[in-house]
């Protein structure tokens, strides 16, 4: 939870309209949702193991109930700068329940993500976590959107759970080893799975991963013939059951070893990922101590691997890896770094992972696959959701959606005219038109990217508005509800938009920013004016430039214009929720049970803050709205326009005190005393908070307030 989140009913009084308008389709069209044929399909892994299941209980007892989201949420960062513990932004997915596999799918398919191949756990007839797929994936109401595939996990189950470094692990489930074994599983398929019209077939063949085919051959004595003799009663079976062809796929082996895989019979090979072992000289590194291995020395290691691997007799599926963070598997009282020698989870984690790493990657596996004469089609990625493993794409606290967003970039949306999206702090999906130009970097930072939504058929240049999300200046979602909510309709009356990211309080205190905060609005202001000196490339008409904002991000939109007598040439301001002062003092007299606010400088809590306010009285004066609207020249604001879920009565205690109204009718007296235009609203129609776009627009296009 955010410290955003609190009592919010009148903030999200009109989102789940929207919300289940996102899920259902969207009035600008309704496209075909069968994905089109393409040349480069996207498989990512999917790991079944984030809910609760018989033996996961038998083995762990009642503490497995979610399965290992207790691992994830009780991770602690173990380094500076370690990117735990992880917050997924739409919440902590139960994999067996429909409802939450339709959020996956809906943010996977979007993204151009094709097919998710399930870990598939079968050991002698016996399978487990199987809730995943057959409750999860196959009851959700939109699975036409995305195929699905199975990956036979060929290896022993062990208890690798936090276990003792250096302890023996407690054996699970062990596998038979034999030819019997994987034809039941085939025949286990056929009856449940490769008769569904969801079932991934690549090149029309039904497709059927086995993780650690080394191990299966070493496991079945060695013998080739007999692993080639089960592989063609496995395809004779297929084929006898009316089902076509299948295509088989062996994981995890060299290029020396491929030859093996074509007398075993198999069709393709790839690679379940990429780990940190792979970077140069992990051996005599990792011996020496060393634990962290950035994520960009894979790159060149990459490649070359699967250059090797394309040189092969059979076609290789390129493997992108996501990064690798094995920590949360580890035991929090194990003192880090690691002592002595490997011994998983106890390994390497890779650090910045960034998704513009992330999407160098995709875009050099893409073109390598397209470069294959063996056309394999394919690319691989892993994973979808492994996160005590630290391969992950889902939308979180750390990124956002930049994965998602680095794979839509490379493989295209699906469909192209929308943005599906997760809103982190209701945890609700959202779509709205896709951007014209989408991720556009305005800085260095993986985060200093913003969207560029432009209204079609108009003839001369247009207005626009630059809105900041919310999030505390901690996370969010560059395109939140409270835009999402109205961006088609100002895109419909003539207004281009464009949505800012911008580096969260996290990064600024890694960079040594004082106070964080200032990161933040920085990164702000120089996205409006990377956007101000790119007008003409975006048939912009700067003199008509609005700023708006939902919480921090209303907050950011205040100070960037008044700062500087209105440097930036604001001609108005929307500020939704907005904290008009960041003075501790002033906000406790406004709202006494103010709790919010001390984060952006440093401090623990607001008390803190309060108890240290002379320190940071300079940087108050400078980036509080309501210490710049006391400054500014009457003359050179801009008009605004504030708005609120409700405003208090006199006496009464804010119930959701971060964005109180009464923030808002403090702020207006002031701008009252100078002279400088300022309405206050609360409430509103729908769509949410609708009316201060619509007051944006107004403003814009006629002069005149409405």
């Amino acid at each position: 939870m955010n410290r955003e989140e609190g009592n919010r009913e009148s903030l999200f009084a009109c989102a789940a309209a929207l919300a289940v308008v996102g899920l259902a389709g969207v009035a600008w069209g309704a496209p075909e949702r069968t994905a089109p044929k393409k040349d480069v399909e996207v498989v990512a892994v999917y790991y079944p193991h984030w809910h609760k299941y018989p033996k996961g209980t038998e083995w762990f007892g009642a503490a497995w109930a979610e399965g290992e989201w207790g691992f994830v949420k009780s991770a602690r960062p173990r380094f500076p700068g370690h990117r735990q513990p992880l917050v997924p932004y739409p919440g902590y997915l139960d994999g067996a329940d429909p409802k939450d596999v339709e959020t996956e799918i809906a943010l996977a398919a979007n993204a151009g993500i094709d097919v998710f191949l399930y870990d598939y756990y079968w050991y002698g007839g016996q399978v487990t976590q199987e809730e995943a797929l057959e409750k999860g994936f196959l009851q959700a109401k939109n699975r036409d959107r995305l195929k699905f595939a199975l990956m036979w996990c060929y290896h022993e189950r062990r208890d690798q759970f936090r276990p003792e470094r250096g302890a023996p692990r407690r054996r699970l489930m062990t596998l038979d080893h034999t030819p019997e074994e994987f034809l039941g599983l085939i025949d286990h398929a056929i009856a449940r799975y490769f008769n569904k019209p969801e079932y991934w077939r690549k090149d029309g063949k039904l497709f059927f991963s086995i993780y650690e085919a080394a191990y299966l051959w070493r496991t079945w004595g060695k013998d080739a013939k007999k692993v080639r003799t089960a592989m063609d009663e496995a395809r004779r079976r297929v084929r006898a059951a009316g089902l076509g062809e299948l295509h088989l796929n062996a994981q995890n082996l060299r290029p020396s070893q491929v030859p093996l895989a074509v007398e075993m019979g198999f069709d393709s090979v790839t690679d379940y990922g990429f780990g940190v072992w792979n970077v140069p000289k992990y051996g005599a590194r990792y011996a020496a101590g060393e634990w962290l291995f950035d994520y960009g020395e894979i790159d060149g290691v990459l490649q070359k691997h699967w250059e090797a691997m394309g040189e092969t007799a059979l076609p290789y599926l390129p493997i992108v890896p996501t990064g690798w963070d094995s920590t949360p598997r580890c035991r929090l009282d194990e003192p880090f770094p690691w002592k002595g020698k490997e011994n998983y989870p106890y390994c390497g984690t890779y650090t910045n992972n960034t998704p513009d790493k992330f999407e160098k990657y995709l875009r050099d596996a893409k073109a390598h696959v397209l470069s294959d004469p063996k056309k394999p089609g394919v690319v691989y990625v892993n994973g979808w959701n492994e996160y005590t493993e630290g391969t992950y794409l889902l939308p979180n606290n750390f990124d956002a959606d930049g994965a998602l967003r680095a794979i839509a970039a490379v493989f295209g949306r699906h469909p192209a005219n929308e943005y599906t999206y997760i809103n982190p702090s209701n945890k609700k999906l959202y779509t709205v038109p896709a951007a014209t130009h989408e991720n556009v970097a305005y800085g260095s930072h993986p985060q200093q990217k913003l969207d560029v939504f432009l209204p079609q058929g108009e003839k001369g240049a247009t207005p626009v508005i630059v809105y900041f999300h919310g999030g505390g200046w901690e996370g969010g979602a560059i395109v939140d509800h409270i835009l999402g909510s109205s961006l088609k309709t100002l895109l419909d009356r003539g207004v281009a938009v464009v949505a800012v990211g911008y580096r969260y309080l996290r990064e600024a205190r890694l960079a040594g920013e004082k106070p964080p905060v200032k990161a933040c609005l920085d990164d702000c202001e120089a996205a409006v004016r990377f956007v101000k000196a790119h007008a003409k490339d975006w048939n912009l008409d700067v003199s008509r430039l609005a700023l708006a904002g939902g919480s921090a991000g209303a907050c950011t939109a205040l100070y960037l214009g008044l700062k500087d007598d209105n440097a930036l040439g604001v001609a108005a301001l929307g500020p939704i929720i907005a904290q008009t002062s960041l003075d501790p003092q002033e906000t406790r007299e406004w709202i006494p049970n103010a709790t919010y606010g001390g984060h952006a400088f440093g401090f623990r809590n607001f008390d803190d803050w309060l108890a240290h306010r002379e320190q940071v009285l300079p940087w108050i004066e400078r980036v509080s709205p309501a210490a710049l609207v006391r400054k500014i020249a009457p003359a050179r604001a801009p008009k605004m326009f504030l708005q609120y879920g409700s405003i208090p009565k006199p006496g009464e205690q804010a119930k959701d005190p971060t964005h109180s109204g009464a923030f808002g009718v403090r702020f207006k007296a002031i701008c009252d005393a100078r002279g400088i235009p300022c309405k206050v609203s609360a409430g509103g129609r729908l769509p949410c908070y609708g009316d201060t776009f619509k007051w944006l627009a107004d403003s814009l296009q006629n002069g005149k307030e409405r």
